[in-house]
Formats: C-alpha cells, structure tokens, sequence
C-alpha cells in the first residue's frame, strides 16, 4: 500500500514503485510497448537523478525499484514519467493497434486518453531485508502469471542482472545501496 503522505519521506531515498494500467487494462503489449518506458525511465533518471535497481514490466503494470542519488523527488518523477509514456503510449497504440482505441478512451475535463490510473503505490526501502522482499515479489510476477518458469526468463526484468557475474548494465545493484 502506497503511502499518502509522501511528504513525510523526504530523507528516504529507495522505493518500491508500482503503476497500473487505467481499469487494468492490458496496454503494455509490445516490445514496442516496453522501449518506450526503458527510454523513458532512462531520461527521467538522468533528470532526477535517480538510478533503476530493479524492474519488471507486465502487460498491465509496471515495478520498479528506485534509488534517488540527491534529493527525492519520487512524485515528481512519476508524474512526468507517466505524463510522457501516456502520451507516447498512445500514439503508439492507436497507429499499430487500432483494436485497442476504445479501451483507452476516458473522456473527462482534460483528458481524452487514459494509459495509467491516476495514482501510484510506493514502498520506502528501508533495510536489504525489506528490499530482497520486494525485488523478489516483483521478479516472480511473470511466474505467477504464467509467462516463464524462472524469473530470469522474462525478457522485460531485471531478474537476470541479479544473477549474473558481470554486471555491466544500467543498474545499481542493491547491495550497493544496502
């Protein structure tokens, strides 16, 4: 469960993010789908100097564990990483996938499109052990769904880099930070 008041987390500086599909849906149904948020978590972490530990992207959500070198601005970082992915998103969508336009319309004041529900959930890592708990719930997700056998099957996770020796990826290991 996320916690609502974030302001009260200004000294912590990993989390456990997950963000899902407006109503579920099944929107993340490409590689196509899944370049556009590594491209977009790549900028957002040069922009707010954060460094990715861990992931794993779903077809109907995404988690991600996130290490903020300087200040923390989680919130902010969300906010534009979903604002840009929608929108790119969708383009995408409704050029290759034209079935799927009417799933992502959500008519409201501002809005037209929706890819992401409004909010989402965080977890403050604070200890190894509360981020071992997290990184393997996360790299089980497509086990559970019945996508792969083992975690580090799944092509759009980082199960793999955990389990290698070398280690040259865009990742910062969690021990590192722990």
């Amino acid at each position: 469960m996320g916690l609502r008041d974030r302001t009260l987390l200004t000294e912590g500086r990993c989390f456990f993010v997950t963000t899902t599909c407006e109503a579920h849906g099944f929107f993340l149904i490409d590689k196509a789908c899944f370049d556009i948020l590594y491209e977009n978590i790549h900028f957002y972490n040069e922009k707010y100097k954060a460094r990715l530990i861990a992931y794993v992207f779903m077809s109907n959500h995404i988690h991600l564990i996130l290490y903020f070198d300087e200040d923390m601005r989680l919130s902010d970082y969300m906010r534009d990483f979903k604002k840009m992915t929608s929108r790119k998103l969708r383009d995408y969508l409704l050029k290759r996938h034209t079935g799927l336009a009417t799933s992502l319309v959500h008519e409201t004041r501002n809005q037209f499109f929706k890819i992401w529900e409004d909010r989402f959930d965080d977890v403050w890592l604070n200890s190894r052990d509360v981020c071992e708990t997290k990184l393997a719930y996360m790299h089980e997700n497509p086990v559970k769904a019945g996508l792969v056998n083992v975690p580090e099957d799944y092509p759009h996770s980082s199960a793999r880099f955990y389990l290698t020796t070398n280690k040259h990826s865009a990742l910062l290991d969690y021990r590192d930070v722990f």
